[in-house]
């Protein structure tokens, strides 16, 4: 077997974590309150539920948790991270780095580089080249990738049932412990109108079969320009970005029949077993749809004059050859939507938390609307499962979760539901282990940074409080109904606001959600955002 060290440098991912939202749609439902046969949702999109963030929940709130989750899984220390990047379609502010909320948060090296990174679906990737860069030139040591996203379409409209939400975290780094990065990547750009949100709208928009067309076509441009930079080469696992489920399979689709199938000329080889093996190690190393995909090379192997006898032996060979492999990571857009940035990093992880081998390689498309599209090749490291056997990982929050009706999800996309939020005061939790956050805040509960001479804060409140709240806690008092959601200064009496449904003795997870001040009087601080950590329940068998 020819080796293919030589296409992987030693720079790649040293740990990796995932968030998402407890709350998700059942798309049957959805259909038949749309009044769409559910099964264009189950079988024309392969998609079963999407995640949708809570009222108060926005992208901070995923990625902090996903960064943090990144940080523990590996054993890393805030301070020894020297970047934070973020790439996001979801933006917080048109202007202030989410990334420098992220550091301030997650306690990263005040001395560290950080930077937004905007390319629609694509900036998440396009921000993991410029760690990879960066560290390749010496200018960084460890770089924090977050990519976080909250992905909305118009009710009604056919992007609605598509929609998602979601955060991963990448520790880039020389020598990881979970895979490197191939020396050389594929790219392709232009200028395409396939896909756009307006700056003053929160929902998307597309265009249908040219949407699709446009993503066909520059996952395979990168695909051939990825093997024009490296040569042939046959991975493991194919992964790309996933607006929905389906999508992917069409993508692979197009590559047996327009880059693999095409050298299949001769029928005598095939009967005699000289099918060209590369062609037959890629076939049998990702033909994973048995209902798809199978039909397909049967239609298109018959339009180039193979006999039936032929063509039934090459069906019986492909479902007994890959029957147990339906590529497995489409299981992630299945149950979380499409969560932009996320979609492909999220697909990568389930595939090292649950399906690969060490020295394995995976193919990665990842496709930005506008367009940009990025091709490369990840080799699995010895020790991903050290890393990797730490929670929470994806299949931890396909279970973990919360179904809303139909009607809760679009009072909520409507803005016309409330968070039921309480207050009371907690206790870490026995598993908790010193986990946590450190927030700092004024008499009022804004958050101010913890930097000398800058440690106020800027609307003049007076105060300052740095309190450590635990990733796990237990709620120590009963609690009492908040009367006004924007007094947040419960924060210096040492309480925190939980969520509802909440009871005495219950277990709590940390997260921190954003705060809108409505009655803001001071004309230079209307718009400024701010957030406040808040507690929400979780069965004992889901703290790591």
């Amino acid at each position: 077997m020819i080796s293919d060290e030589h296409l992987f440098g030693n720079i790649g991912i040293e740990s990796i974590g995932f968030h998402a939202p407890r709350h998700f749609v059942k798309l049957k439902e959805l259909a038949l309150e749309r009044k769409v046969d559910p099964e264009k949702y189950s079988k024309g999109l392969l998609s079963k539920e999407m995640r949708i963030a809570d009222v108060d929940e926005d992208i901070i709130s995923l990625g902090l948790k996903a960064g943090y989750n990144a940080l523990q899984r590996g054993s890393i220390s805030p301070k020894s991270v020297d970047a934070l990047f973020v790439g996001t379609e979801t933006e917080v502010y048109a202007a202030k780095s989410i990334s420098n909320i992220f550091a301030e948060m997650l306690n990263i090296s005040p001395n560290s580089l950080t930077q937004d990174t905007y390319n629609a679906c694509a900036g998440g990737t396009l921000a993991i080249l410029n760690a990879i860069a960066m560290i390749d030139n010496g200018l960084i040591n460890k770089a924090l990738v977050i990519s976080a996203d909250i992905s909305q379409y118009h009710i009604g409209s056919p992007g609605e049932p598509t929609q998602g939400s979601g955060a991963i975290a990448l520790v880039i780094s020389r020598n990881p412990r979970i895979a490197t990065f191939s020396k050389r990547f594929g790219r392709i750009s232009g200028n395409v109108n396939d896909f756009f949100r307006p700056s003053y709208d929160k929902n998307a928009r597309a265009f249908g079969q040219y949407s699709q067309d446009t993503y066909i076509d520059f996952q395979l441009k990168a695909y051939d320009d990825l093997i024009s930079n490296i040569g042939d080469f046959s991975a493991d696992f194919y992964t790309f970005h996933a607006p929905f489920s389906k999508l992917p399979l069409k993508i692979m689709q197009q590559i047996i029949l327009k880059r693999w199938i095409k050298h299949i000329t001769d029928l005598p080889k095939f009967e005699k077993n000289h099918f060209r093996s590369s062609i037959l190690k890629k076939i049998d190393s990702f033909l994973h749809d048995v209902i798809v995909l199978p039909e397909y090379l049967y239609l298109k192997l018959n339009e180039k004059g193979f006999t039936s006898s032929t063509l039934e032996r090459l069906s019986s060979w492909v479902n007994t050859n890959v029957k147990a492999r339906v590529l497995p990571q489409l299981r992630v857009p299945m149950h979380f939507g499409n969560m932009y940035n996320a979609a492909l990093w999220a697909q990568v992880l389930y595939l090292c938390e649950n399906h690969v081998h060490v020295n394995d390689t995976i193919y990665f498309g990842s496709y930005g609307s506008g367009a940009t599209c990025i091709s490369g090749l990840l080799k699995i490291q010895e020790g991903f499962k050290k890393v990797l056997q730490y929670g929470p990982s994806i299949n931890d929050f396909i279970h973990l979760k919360r179904k809303k009706s139909v009607l809760e999800y679009e009072l909520g996309k409507n803005g016309d539901a409330k968070p039921m939020i309480l207050l009371g005061r907690i206790a870490e939790h026995e598993q908790n282990n010193h986990r946590g956050f450190t927030l700092h805040f004024c008499d009022e509960g804004c958050i101010i940074p913890n930097i000398q001479g800058l440690n106020r804060c800027p609307k003049g409140h007076s105060g300052f409080y740095e309190r450590f709240f635990p990733l796990f806690a237990k709620l120590e008092s009963e609690p009492v109904a908040q009367n006004n959601q924007e007094d947040l200064r419960y924060l210096s009496k040492g309480l925190v606001r939980v969520a509802g449904n909440v009871s005495k003795g219950n277990s709590l997870e940390y997260e921190i959600r954003r705060v809108e001040t409505e009655n803001e009087q001071d004309m230079n601080a209307k718009g400024l955002l701010n957030w406040s950590p808040i507690y929400i329940t979780i069965p004992e068998h889901h703290i790591y």
